[in-house]
């Protein structure tokens, strides 16, 4: 099977899986909506759950037929992105909503772009120490960078930052949809003290593909002007 082209640019658009997680965006709203891919009709429609959405007053709903939306998802590390119109919405038995079939994507490749710069609170577990309240700074697919308080290590006052090298690292963060903390396992592959704050680089096990995505839908800018 040939690889995937990893360079940003618009492409042809091959659909994802169903249930892909979709961020997005409807010019009623500020802010970014979460959504899932249901189905799909080549070359007419794409069927999406229609988000749950906290409307201002005055809105009655987050879009309409005609509407345009902006919809982005995350595809073996590359970031895809399109505008599409809303072509109409079913509310019985289940809430969906029925975009155009695109026929162009703006693609852009998270690997070439290995860290990406964040603030997401966690909560860290470093080896028998367990951090309360922690920041997570930047992510790529291979770890993470995070910042703790430097109380929180004090337990740590006796051993040469150094040496926390290779020390194993659990991290949970929340994300908006999930129903639970993500708790990602690594080790520490650096570790650098200040006087109020310790920044910690971790590198995890596996591929932190629901951080890169979440953080990604809002990092990363696409040339999405002209594609319907």
């Amino acid at each position: 099977m040939a690889k995937k082209p990893e360079t940003g640019g618009r492409m042809p658009l091959l659909m994802p899986e169903v249930g892909t997680r979709v961020s997005l965006e409807s010019t009623r709203l500020t802010g970014r909506m979460w959504s899932r891919i249901v189905g799909w009709k080549e070359q007419q429609y794409l069927l999406l759950e229609t988000p749950e959405a906290h409307l201002p007053a005055g809105i009655t709903t987050a879009f309409s037929v005609n509407d345009v939306l902006t919809l982005r998802y995350m595809d073996d590390g590359v970031i895809v992105g399109f505008r599409s119109p809303v072509l109409g919405r079913i509310t019985q038995p289940y809430p969906l909503t029925i975009v155009a079939y695109p026929h162009h994507a703006e693609k852009h490749s998270l690997r070439r772009h290995p860290r990406m710069a964040c603030y997401l609170p966690c909560q860290v577990q470093l080896g028998e120490l367990e951090i309360a309240r922690a920041v997570i700074r930047d992510v790529s697919l291979n770890g993470c960078r995070i910042r703790v308080p430097a109380q929180a290590l004090s337990i740590l006052d006796d051993t040469a930052p150094e040496l926390a090298v290779d020390t194993p690292i659990v991290v949970h963060v929340q994300l908006p949809d999930d129903p639970e903390p993500h708790a990602v396992a690594g080790r520490v592959v650096s570790f650098d003290q200040e006087a109020a704050y310790a920044m910690l680089r971790m590198e995890s096990a596996v591929e932190l593909v629901s951080l890169v995505e979440f953080v990604g839908m809002f990092t990363t800018r696409l040339e999405l002007s002209d594609i319907i």
